[in-house]
């Protein structure tokens, strides 16, 4: 493990030097997954940035990426941090105002983007983009074009034109030298860019590495997007500094495909991604006969207990060992084997994870823990770990930084993992980092004893009712969507006497239901079913018994559109913007309340 490395860059020119022809990267083009070396991705990188310095790119210099995860991303990424310069990525999933937003925030000299679809986007934004001097088209067969003769358009250049047959040095940086600047998504104002250097990720990195026990002989299939801060630094960056290689997902309808044909040994997800994995089983299972749907409810609950023993580093009771021995044949291979046959981890990160979806795969043995970060913080802060895990947390922190909850309870965590400060934006650096290095997060918690994390909430989105009761709505609205009916939910009613929520069905399920009972028609015919509606009462009054009075959910909404991050009201992280769905469903909110 390369821990005298200062940089990313020269972590990752080590590694090459070490592991030379074996293979680092693999991704699948034209049904046919493809091996990249060590040598083959340092090479390219290395001439990259020859072609790079030849443009007049100098350290400090921003590169941005707009591209789906690939090979190529890595080798614009390592080119750019081989001369000093700083990575801006950007998410393909932004609209052009996003986009632009960053582009002209960050001052962007270069922008390589990958796809026809997204060089339009930034050619879209034309004159506003005053510092961006060329796009870089990353995608084969792509063509270059000089800057139009009006002046508008930006030079359009490919990998290969840019690229130099003789390869360029890495640029003597300091682990202190700014890295990246990540935007965070921003549930609400616009995105603020995160100020990352090599020493904070490397940091975190390592952390990483010891927490999980990583090597050379780990795999990883990275299926969130490189802009990402946990994919980065966790899947990309981590493993790279262990040693271990990167398959690159075709996309989120080919991960089942995947996971069987590289095999990996860990897994970065989301729980948006588990949820949906966790409502076709149970709802293949509902369908089931009798014996076998009882068989399961046996199964899952010897399952649940055995969990209780693993979790804590403790032998399972022979009277539970025995039983699951014929269980994991039975019942639990099939739902093991989803996710490939060597995974060592399957970690969840980017927003809580329900409780019954954990209880569930632990209980299938499926090696699923559950982790907490935040990019400002490179961004691991605190992982579950196998033998010391506690399901309703987000695990202890890492070992080479330290957290502690502060009078309000928001949690605090002190580091050198902790970020630069926010790009251009002093008063709300010193907002988020005090006077004694510590970084506020946001996020109120609990820490037990043992040292286990509990989220309870964002500090700014706690709802506070007329009668000045504070209610979480993450917490709500996680055991909202665990039921395999509700797709998303936002809880709202800041200022009123009681909660309500936006419900949007899981179509899917609900179409199957809705059959079942003979109705049928569009999701906007189904939402407005009197049926319907008093399926989804019963739900919420089931959900209801089990929470205090202050968080009841006294009236719901059904929707017909989900939520989308085109309307802007899902960030890029899938995570929802309350202040835009509050805005968007203003109507719809208030009628709750009227009645």
């Amino acid at each position: 493990m390369p821990t005298q490395a200062a940089t990313l860059a020269q972590a990752f020119q080590q590694q090459a030097q070490k592991y030379g022809d074996r293979v680092y990267l693999k991704d699948k083009r034209d049904k046919l997954w493809r091996d990249h070396s060590w040598r083959e991705i340092a090479d390219a990188s290395a001439r990259l940035r020859a072609g790079l310095i030849r443009l007049g790119v100098k350290p400090g210099d921003r590169i941005a990426i707009l591209a789906d995860n690939c090979p190529d991303w890595v080798i614009v990424d390592q080119a750019a941090l081989g001369i000093g310069a700083i990575v801006v990525p950007l998410y393909t999933t932004s609209n052009v105002e996003e986009i632009g937003q960053i582009l002209i925030d960050s001052g962007a000299r270069i922008a390589a983007a990958l796809g026809e679809d997204n060089v339009r986007k930034i050619l879209a934004l034309g004159p506003q983009l005053t510092a961006l001097e060329s796009i870089i088209a990353m995608h084969p067969g792509a063509v270059e074009a000089p800057r139009g003769t009006d002046g508008s358009s930006l030079p359009i250049r490919t990998l290969a034109g840019v690229s130099l047959s003789e390869p360029a040095g890495l640029f003597e940086g300091r682990s202190n030298d700014l890295a990246t600047i990540i935007y965070t998504s921003g549930t609400s104002g616009p995105p603020k860019g995160v100020m990352l250097s090599h020493g904070n990720i490397i940091a975190n990195c390592l952390g990483n590495i010891q927490a999980l026990d990583l090597g050379e002989q780990d795999m990883t299939l990275s299926l969130l997007p490189m802009a990402h801060s946990f994919e980065r630094t966790a899947g990309y960056y981590t493993v790279m500094m262990a040693g271990g290689s990167t398959a690159f997902a075709e996309g989120l309808g080919q991960i089942a495909d995947n996971l069987r044909e590289t095999r990996p040994t860990v897994v970065l997800t989301v729980p948006r991604l588990l949820e949906v994995v966790y409502e076709r089983i149970t709802r293949t299972i509902e369908a089931a006969p009798a014996a076998r749907r009882r068989l399961f409810a046996a199964a899952l609950a010897v399952g649940k207990r055995a969990a209780f023993f693993r979790h804590r580093g403790q032998p399972v009771p022979a009277h539970l060992a025995v039983p699951m021995a014929l269980f994991r044949q039975l019942v639990f291979a099939r739902i093991r084997g989803v996710f490939g046959d060597r995974l060592r981890y399957l970690i969840s990160g980017g927003a809580p994870l329900p409780v019954e979806i954990f209880e569930f795969l632990a209980a299938a043995e499926v090696p699923i823990v559950e982790g907490y970060g935040l990019t400002e913080a490179s961004p691991v802060v605190s992982c579950n770990l196998h033998g010391r895990t506690r399901i309703g947390t987000v695990g202890t922190p890492l070992h080479n930084l330290e957290v502690q909850a502060a009078a309000d309870g928001e949690l605090l965590v002190h580091g050198p993992n902790v970020m630069k400060g926010y790009y251009k934006r002093d008063e709300e650096t010193r907002e988020a980092i005090d006077a004694n290095g510590w970084l506020h997060t946001g996020d109120i918690v609990t820490i037990d004893a043992e040292g286990f994390i509990t989220i309870k909430d964002r500090k700014k989105e706690i709802i506070v009712l007329s009668g000045g009761k504070n209610v979480s709505p993450a917490n709500l609205e996680a055991k909202l969507i665990a039921d395999p009916y509700i797709g998303q939910a936002c809880v709202v009613g800041h200022g009123h006497k009681h909660l309500a929520a936006l419900l949007v069905p899981n179509f899917e399920a609900l179409s199957q239901y809705a059959r079942q009972k003979g109705l049928d028609g569009t999701p906007e015919k189904l939402v407005e079913e009197v049926a319907i509606r008093n399926f989804y009462q019963q739900r919420v009054h089931e959900l209801n018994k089990g929470l205090s009075a202050i968080e009841t959910i006294v009236a719901f909404r059904l929707l017909a559109r989900p939520f989308s991050q085109e309307n802007g009201e899902l960030t890029p992280t899938l995570k929802i913007r309350r202040r835009v769905l509050e805005q968007h469903y203003h109507d719809q909110i208030e009628s709750m309340y009227r009645h």
